[in-house]
């Protein structure tokens, strides 16, 4: 079926809903434990892209603004020290 993988799991975009449903879950049980985070939040989502989900779109103190001139300086100072191998920044 399409936007579902093989085990069942819904794949592809995330809806308002499911975005508020793990909100409630995490506002209920906390951070952790998130294989059983889907099963908690009613989610047929698999428990890792509840968590990906969490830590880089919902998570509460996540700044998406726009970086700081220490912020753009570092990245500058970082490229021209690494070019662009990217993974050694992780």
């Amino acid at each position: 079926m399409k936007g579902e993988s093989s085990l069942g799991f819904r794949k592809g975009a995330w809806t308002s809903e499911e975005d508020e449903l793990l909100k409630q879950c995490i506002d209920k049980y906390g951070v952790g434990n998130w294989r059983k985070v889907p099963e908690r939040a009613g989610l047929e989502r698999c428990w890792k892209s509840c968590r990906t989900r969490w830590l880089n779109y919902l998570k509460p103190d996540i700044n998406n603004g726009e970086f700081t001139e220490d912020e753009v300086d570092l990245i500058f100072r970082l490229h021209k020290l690494l070019g662009n191998r990217q993974v050694l920044l992780r």
